[in-house]
């Protein structure tokens, strides 16, 4: 991330000049805009991207653009097992709230072979590919191919289609050079479109159910109104101080904790890059500009960013183990979201981890001294076993009782457990 100018990514500018390479231009003398769609045969969610497809053209005046691509670009997937694991549930959350088919198991091999073939040699429209994906899913080819040469060059060839233009996963769309990925990013295209009154009906957001109750209200990202909860179950929550993701989480479980009156139990672990896991610059910028989409849409304050990796994580970590002892994790943990976030502070000097401490009135001497006796890498390496032990490998994680989640737009199910619990 450091590579990388969180400014220039904010910017109306970056926005104008995309605009203009990725549409406008290109599309002069075209009679509709393009929208490019990146899908993988053998994955959960372009399964079920592609059963919306035909809906989103129908509803907007756009051509789609289909390619077929590989499951995910090597090296980028941190635990290939665990994330296919996830991808299936996932894809099926997803079935059940948007009334799509739901899937049992990944394709056979033969299955999945013949179904690449099959897309080689038919028309690329979303009839087409629907029918594809759902006879590779369920099996219902008569005769099987065999992988060919061309098969392959062609999906190597979308692939680096894909990683040109700027990403590295399947199930995404590409359109005015930003990038909407799988259906929880079909909102965002579903605004540009509109904005551009390229709707052809009056529905204009159809794909929000993932959204949290009144978060997306002006200035209710705090929520005032709060239930009444004798249950005393807490929110347990896995965050990384370099992950933008962590702190629209964060401030969303907090959020959730004061209206339903759960106490929150933080969890920080190491940042990926820290683990000795290499994190592509494709990844980094796209996790930047959809964080500060998803900050700017739910009204999440989110103005900068100053890279915290190496020192500035260690110093922030030894000073979370006494903060937690004086209740006051959460607190810290704000200030720390804010210092990097927000106010533009380099957390790697001692004179800001000094003053987020006096801010919140914590005694820095005293946690220095305190975090001799509570090493910071033990507690965290708990907190990785435990991620992992959920069947998950990153942050944001949540956690409350019997239900937990990956990623901070799945804290829809987090507030449906805890409104459950009234």
């Amino acid at each position: 991330m450091t590579k990388i100018k969180a400014a220039w990514l904010r910017s109306h500018f970056r926005e104008f000049f995309l605009s203009f390479k990725h549409l406008h231009w290109p599309n002069l003398f075209s009679d509709k805009p393009i929208v490019e769609v990146y899908l993988a045969l053998n994955d959960p969610h372009s399964f079920m991207l592609v059963q919306v497809l035909a809906d989103i053209e129908e509803r907007f005046s756009i051509r789609l653009k289909l390619y077929l691509i590989y499951e995910a670009v090597p090296g980028v997937t941190v635990d290939p097992k665990l994330m296919r694991e996830w991808a299936l549930k996932d894809a099926n959350f997803l079935a059940q709230q948007y009334d799509l088919k739901s899937i049992a198991n990944f394709p056979s091999e033969k299955a999945l072979l013949t179904g690449q073939q099959l897309w080689q040699l038919s028309p690329k429209t979303t009839t087409s590919a629907l029918e594809i994906f759902n006879k590779t899913w369920f099996d219902q080819f008569d005769e099987y191919y065999n992988t060919s040469t061309p098969v392959i060059n062609f999906q190597i060839k979308n692939q680096q289609r894909l990683i040109r233009k700027g990403h590295y996963l399947p199930a995404a769309l590409f359109f005015a050079g930003d990038w909407f990925i799988g259906i929880d990013r079909l909102s965002y295209l579903e605004l540009k479109l509109t904005k551009l009154t390229l709707n052809t009906t009056e529905e204009t957001s159809k794909y929000t159910a993932n959204f949290l109750t009144d978060i997306h209200q002006e200035n209710k990202y705090i929520v005032e109104d709060c239930i009444q909860n004798d249950n005393q179950t807490a929110c347990e929550v896995y965050v990384s101080l370099r992950s933008p993701y962590s702190y629209l989480g964060f401030v969303k479980a907090k959020q959730l904790s004061h209206k339903f009156q759960v106490p929150l139990v933080i969890k920080p672990i190491l940042p990926m890059v820290m683990r000795g896991l290499n994190v592509p610059l494709n990844k980094m910028r796209y996790t930047y500009t959809d964080a500060f989409r998803e900050a700017k849409f739910a009204h999440i304050p989110f103005s900068t960013f100053n890279d915290p990796i190496g020192k500035g994580i260690i110093n922030c970590y030894q000073i979370f183990s006494y903060a937690e002892y004086q209740n006051k994790a959460v607190e810290f943990i704000s200030a720390a979201f804010e210092a990097i976030y927000l106010k533009n502070l380099d957390v790697t000097q001692q004179q800001v981890i000094k003053q987020i401490c006096q801010d919140i009135e914590l005694d820095y001497l005293q946690a220095l001294e305190y975090a001799k006796e509570h090493d910071w890498q033990q507690w965290s390496d708990i907190h990785q076993a435990e991620l992992e032990h959920l069947g998950f490998w990153g942050v944001p994680c949540f956690k409350y009782g019997d239900t937990y989640c990956w990623g901070q737009d799945r804290l829809v199910q987090i507030e449906e457990a805890m409104r459950t619990k009234q």
